[in-house]
């Protein structure tokens, strides 16, 4: 029997061991066919992932079996441009869609589910988990990728679509049921709360921009 429960940031160091065999069978096959020194920087990344402040996530269990598991954290207020990811958001996206990348959303980091448990339905109830009681997400994704279905059959939308450095990419938002009286998205042009999107220029820095957040 799958168990679902929350993980804090902490507890999901604790489980690098079990989680690292997952993200390897998860993301060395088609589509993202990361290479083995991808897939061993898989104890950095997750460091990195759970030292945004207020990481959270939760795990699929049967017995003693991890069978998936999903995490990221609360969106910061603005965009940020910290990483090569950062900045290929950023020239992704129009101001529209950038107001729905800050808080009050969270991002997915990863959401993953070993192939031996696929199709029941536990990454629908881990992505359910992971975004009650939240407002707004939003992630990236290959768009091979088999869960593309899942996310638009939970009413995730697409927003962008973009290539970065020959890996094609699309971003997703999810948008809670909004109140009567929630104000209309910020006008093409107007920008976020934290200034206008820049576009920059077509020749970028020789970096490989991470294919989900760092």
């Amino acid at each position: 029997m799958i168990a679902i429960r929350p993980v804090s940031a902490a507890q999901l160091c604790d489980l690098q061991d079990r989680l690292e065999p997952v993200y390897r069978q998860c993301f060395s096959a088609p589509p993202w066919n990361e290479t083995d020194e991808e897939i061993a920087d898989y104890p950095a990344r997750l460091a990195r992932h759970t030292g945004h402040p207020g990481s959270y996530g939760f795990v699929a269990e049967e017995g003693a079996e991890l069978a998936g598991a999903i995490y990221g954290w609360p969106a910061p207020a603005c965009l940020p441009e910290a990483s090569a990811f950062d900045l290929a958001v950023r020239d992704a996206v129009s101001p529209a869609v950038a107001a729905l990348l800050v808080a009050p959303a969270v991002v997915v980091a990863e959401l993953m589910v070993a192939p031996a448990f696929h199709r029941r339905g536990i990454g629908r109830t881990l992505l359910a988990e992971y975004v009650a009681g939240r407002s707004r997400a939003w992630l990236a994704t290959h768009p091979g990728a088999g869960a593309v279905a899942l996310y638009e059959s939970e009413g995730w939308v697409r927003r962008a679509a973009y290539v970065a450095s020959g890996t094609p990419l699309v971003l997703y938002t999810y948008q809670a049921s909004p109140p009567r009286d929630t104000p209309a998205l910020p006008a093409p042009g107007q920008g976020s709360a934290c200034g206008p999107v820049r576009r920059r220029s077509a020749t970028r820095p020789n970096r490989r921009p991470p294919s989900r957040p760092v």
